[in-house]
């Protein structure tokens, strides 16, 4: 098998990919010395953001990609991922085929794989900032080449979902969520230690990218970029900067690093192609977002899970744009509790001061159960919003 070898100098390519995705796919791949990584017949496996929500990797990145792998000789290509935990069977199917994943298949002659229908390599990594157990989808380890094409956005609880997060749609959804109850960015930084030596290269897709409050409900920004790199905390050091954020504020990928990953220092790290000054601006971040648009609702979130995350900022979207007024001051998800007056407990994590407070039923909630709650707060404690 094809395998990524970590790089003392590591390099990250910067392409532009207004024009010709399929040329620029490659070109991304040639300018780090892997424009011949494909051996004749060779299966390639392509793993997407494929998170649950809008902003994903882009269908047409994903054709052009699995083109240039069969023009290269590729025998096989798989176009798969595990999104978020909560999406399986027919759920997961749909939203495969309104995000067009299943479309970009067929253009392309690539097969599509649900990783939560497929099976899962166990390890018991004895590791105290991870499960007992944690498994990674078996397609891994049955593709000769592994392309991991994350999607370049803000995300609320790790500042950044770039190369390093996208690793996470390799496991169990069982693990996903363990992973929120335990520190999730040292979590998702010893799962991508383990998962470095299987994936052979990173190519990000900055096509259009998101900012703001992601990872459910960014704002779109085209950037018109890819950017490639074997070293996958060089390459979410060099998107940071592109992005306008110091690398050394996303702890995830400062956790990657001294677990040594790879290198987030900007000055050892040879970015070619594009000049980043050409294209470099500021990400609005979820939480400046979110204080530009609700100033007076207060956000508790430590360790809460994407799913509670996503469905209430798509809630908040949706209640704005309709014209709601959110009614509560405070919103809390995760395991912290508040039980003040005009608190919304959300999720159930939370349950624990179910008795004392508003709340919201779900794990996660419904996005509409969770605007009920956001806009329709009665007076008094202990009144469940189902």
């Amino acid at each position: 098998m094809t395998r990524g070898k970590e790089c003392i100098v590591p390099k990250v390519s910067i392409v532009n990919a207004r024009e010709d995705l399929q040329q620029a796919f490659g070109r991304a791949l040639e300018l780090i010395g892997l424009g011949d990584l494909i051996q004749p017949g060779q299966t390639v496996l392509l793993k997407p953001n494929r998170h649950g929500g809008h902003g994903y990797t882009s269908p047409d990145v994903l054709e052009a990609g699995a083109k240039w792998a069969f023009s290269k000789g590729a025998g096989e290509v798989w176009i798969g991922d595990g999104p978020v935990w909560s999406m399986v069977g027919d759920s997961l199917n749909e939203y495969f085929r309104s995000s067009g994943l299943l479309d970009a298949c067929e253009r392309s002659g690539a097969k599509p794989l649900d990783f939560h229908a497929g099976e899962y390599r166990l390890f018991r990594p004895n590791h105290p900032d991870l499960p007992e157990t944690i498994g990674f989808s078996e397609y891994l380890y049955q593709a000769d080449v592994v392309i991991s094409v994350p999607l370049m956005k803000t995300h609320f609880n790790t500042l950044v979902t770039l190369g390093i997060k996208n690793l996470k749609g390799c496991m169990r959804p069982i693990d996903k969520k363990a992973f929120h109850e335990i520190e999730l960015n040292h979590a998702i930084a010893e799962m991508c230690r383990m998962l470095a030596p299987i994936i052979t290269v990173h190519l990000m897709d900055a096509t259009v990218a998101y900012e703001g409050m992601g990872p459910g409900s960014g704002t779109p920004v085209e950037m018109g970029l890819l950017l490639a790199s074997q070293d996958v905390v060089a390459l979410d050091s060099v998107a940071c900067d592109l992005m306008g954020i110091d690398p050394q504020q996303a702890r995830l990928i400062r956790f990657c690093a001294d677990r040594g990953v790879g290198i987030m220092d900007l000055d050892r790290i040879e970015r070619v192609g594009e000049d980043p000054d050409l294209h470099r601006r500021r990400f609005r971040l979820p939480y400046e977002a979110l204080a530009d648009e609700f100033p007076d609702l207060c956000i508790i979130s430590d360790n809460a899970c994407s799913g509670c995350a996503m469905n209430l900022f798509r809630a908040l979207e949706i209640a704005r744009s309709c014209g709601q007024t959110v009614t509560c001051q405070t919103v809390v998800i995760g395991p912290s509790v508040d039980t003040e007056e005009q608190t919304l407990l959300v999720g159930r994590c939370t349950k624990p001061g179910w008795d004392c407070a508003r709340h919201v039923k779900g794990c996660p909630p419904s996005v509409d159960s969770i605007r009920e709650g956001l806009t329709d707060i009665p007076h008094g404690p202990g009144m469940p919003k189902s």
